[in-house]
C-alpha cells in the first residue's frame, strides 16, 4: 500500500463522514423528543465493548438514525478536530510540531507481525468475515503518522504535570480539548499509579493508546480496520 492511496483513501472517508453527518443533523432536527430521549440510550448502548468474536462488521455509532441533535453536533465538532489536526499533514511529511511528545518504540528486530494492508482486509459486508484478521493492526501512512504527533502534542499540552493521575483528571482534560465523545474514548483506566486511555481518531485509520502519569504523557499510535473497534486490535510485537 502506497502512503498516495493511504492519505487518498483516508481523506474521502473523512469527507464521507462530515457529509454524512451534516445530512443526518439536519434530519434528525425534525425528530420527536421521544425518539431522542431513545437514541440517547442507544448512543450509550454504542460505546465500545470488547466481544471476544463479532460475527459482522463492529457498527459506527453515527450510523443510528436515531442520534440527537446534541449527539450530531458533538460527533461533528470531533471530526472537524480530526480533520484540521491532520491538515497540516496532508500530502507531506512536514507539519510535526515542535517537542513532540514521546511515542513508544518501533517494533523490536526480529518481530514477524507485518501490518495487513486495509485494501486487502474484506469488505465490511463480505460474507467471509473473519474477526481474527480484521483485528490485526494495520500500516499507519505518513499522513496518520504525522497526525498522531500533533494530537499526542495537544494532548500532552493539556495534562503534562497539570495534576494527580486520576482517570477523572485525565477525562475532563480529554474533553476540554475536545476528545469527549464517549464511543471516542476508551477509558481512562487508572493502574499502577498511571492513567491509561484510547483514543480513536478515525477519518482513516488511527487510533491512540496514551499514558499519564501525573508528570509526562507517553503515546503509541496504531491503525485498525474500520470494522472493529480500537480496543478490538491485536498489537504486534
Amino acid at each position: 500500500m502506497t502512503s498516495e492511496r493511504s492519505t487518498t483513501g483516508k481523506t474521502r472517508r473523512v469527507g464521507g463522514v462530515l457529509a454524512a453527518a451534516l445530512c443526518a443533523l439536519a434530519l434528525t432536527a425534525c425528530g420527536t423528543e421521544g425518539a431522542r430521549e431513545a437514541a440517547a440510550g442507544a448512543a450509550m448502548a454504542a460505546t465500545p465493548t470488547a466481544s471476544p468474536t463479532p460475527t459482522a462488521a463492529r457498527p459506527d455509532p453515527m450510523d443510528d438514525p436515531g442520534l440527537t441533535v446534541e449527539e450530531h453536533r458533538d460527533a461533528l465538532a470531533f471530526m472537524r478536530l480530526v480533520t484540521e489536526v491532520a491538515a497540516p499533514c496532508e500530502g507531506s511529511s512536514k507539519g510535526l510540531p515542535a517537542g513532540s511528545p514521546s511515542m513508544q518504540p518501533p517494533p523490536r528486530p526480529g518481530d514477524s507481525g507485518v501490518p495487513v494492508p486495509v485494501e486487502d482486509l474484506p469488505p465490511l459486508g463480505d460474507t467471509s468475515w473473519n474477526f481474527e484478521r480484521v483485528r490485526q493492526e494495520v500500516e499507519l501512512g505518513d499522513t496518520e503518522k504525522c497526525a498522531a504527533l500533533r494530537h499526542g502534542s495537544r494532548i500532552a499540552k493539556a495534562l503534562d504535570g497539570s495534576g494527580d493521575p486520576t482517570a477523572a483528571h485525565v477525562e475532563k482534560a480529554l474533553a476540554e480539548i475536545g476528545y469527549n465523545l464517549p464511543y471516542r474514548l476508551h477509558g481512562p483506566e487508572e493502574a499502577g499509579g498511571r492513567v491509561r486511555f484510547t483514543l480513536d481518531l478515525r477519518g482513516g485509520e488511527l487510533c491512540l493508546d496514551g499514558t499519564y502519569d501525573g508528570t509526562r504523557t507517553t503515546f503509541d499510535p496504531y491503525g485498525v480496520h474500520p470494522a472493529v473497534y480500537c480496543t478490538d486490535v491485536k498489537r504486534r510485537g
